[in-house]
């Protein structure tokens, strides 16, 4: 049985919010989603890299917008892990800029961080613009969606 995950992230990879700050965007995901078989707030001891599942389709220079090789980027993510995700720096291929593997444009989107809002099974798209906005305003930070298929 396949599984659909939204997920919202912090845009940077190491911020993590107050405990009621998270209880209050936690609430705010529940009422974007309240068909969802569950809804979380986790805290990673480390940067954890949340992945789309198997939506993935490719990634991009985030400087030239050229296809990055899938090789390339298996072999700077596993550089990353090693240091357990505390230097996101890659020096892309196509341009040779260096870049957060955070930034690099994912298609579809992933990111790296320490705090994740999950709505399992949510039974909807979106959230829209103003639904973020509400989670993003009872964060206190900006953030990145992120929609995961198993």
């Amino acid at each position: 049985m396949s599984t659909n995950l939204l997920r919202i992230i912090p845009t940077d990879p190491d911020w993590t919010p107050s405990e009621r700050a998270a209880g209050d965007a936690l609430a705010a995901l529940r009422d974007l989603a309240p068909a969802a078989s569950e809804t979380v707030a986790v805290r990673h001891d480390e940067v954890t890299f949340l992945d789309q599942g198997t939506n993935f389709e490719a990634v991009r220079c985030p400087v030239c917008g050229a296809e990055l090789d899938v090789d390339w980027w298996h072999e700077a993510m596993e550089a990353a892990h090693r240091g357990r995700f505390a230097d996101l720096a890659a020096v892309v291929p196509c341009c040779g800029v260096r870049a957060s593997l955070n930034e690099l444009d994912y298609d579809w989107p992933a990111g790296f961080a320490r705090f994740v809002l999950e709505a399992r099974d949510p039974g909807r798209q979106g959230p829209t613009d103003e639904e973020l906005a509400r989670v993003t305003a009872a964060l206190g930070h900006p953030v990145r969606v992120i929609w995961a298929h198993y």
